[in-house]
């Protein structure tokens, strides 16, 4: 992702709060965001994506499974291997998506990449082939219908990662900051998919009072709204009988 460190494979706990108290001191309102137009993947679908090194045996099966069902799909060698594979990451990370969507986010992926075709010297049969595959991928019931049934293993995980990652943000020295359309799930890839127009109609619908009752039926369904819950005690209230 943009700003990261591939060398760096995570922190501990101890590193984190060192971090945060260093933040405290220095740059108490610095803005915090793990959202921004420039993102290549928006963060729920990069949590989602997360669970995958939590299951890699079963990730790797899917991918060697998927690219057997896909082959009649190709166009000779194209697309690559390693297109092929950030089509079936993108894919289940930000389902459900339409062929629309994809198409353009793999076009940009592939001449931002730079490897077989680019912006400034795009390559007509490399970018064809790479649109087609993922059409016909998409027009696949039967390859469809496997992804759905993966993703729907690590939509609920994908969700717990996401709301950690949201509690950290909120609590953490700093200023958070939300991107737009994130108050709620938001499965954005990289701008102008982020661009796309946000419903706001339905966030301060979401945000009435005579909601909370239902969210509760539904806790993964408001996003946002488990957001409040970190800095409204009235919810505890509620529900426990007590601060």
């Amino acid at each position: 992702e943009v700003g990261g460190d591939p060398s760096c494979f995570g922190i501990s706990p101890e590193q984190f709060h060192d971090a945060a108290a260093q933040s405290q001191r220095l740059w108490p309102l610095t803005m915090l965001t793990t959202a921004t137009h420039d993102s290549k993947r928006g963060e729920d679908v990069r949590t989602r994506l997360a669970v995958l090194s939590e299951q890699p045996g079963a990730w790797s099966d899917a991918v060697v499974r998927w690219s057997a069902m896909t082959q009649s799909h190709r166009k000779g060698e194209w697309p690559d291997r390693n297109t092929e594979y950030f089509f079936y990451q993108t894919l289940v990370g930000a389902w459900p998506v339409c062929a629309d969507r994809l198409i353009a986010y793999m076009e940009k992926a592939t001449r931002e990449a730079k490897v077989h075709t680019s912006w400034t010297t795009p390559h007509a049969d490399y970018d064809a082939a790479v649109r087609a595959f993922v059409d016909s991928c998409l027009a696949d019931p039967v390859f469809m219908e496997d992804v759905r049934a993966f993703v729907e293993s690590i939509v609920g995980p994908g969700r717990i990662n996401s709301l950690a990652q949201t509690l950290l943000k909120l609590t953490s020295p700093g200023v958070p900051d939300l991107y737009q359309g994130t108050e709620l799930w938001a499965l954005h890839l990289v701008d102008p998919d982020n661009r796309r127009s946000v419903d706001y109609a339905e966030r301060r619908h979401a945000l009435e009072p005579d909601l909370r009752r239902r969210r509760r039926a539904e806790p993964v369904r408001a996003r946002g709204l488990d957001r409040a819950r970190v800095v409204g005690l009235d919810d505890a209230e509620d529900e426990h009988g007590e601060g």
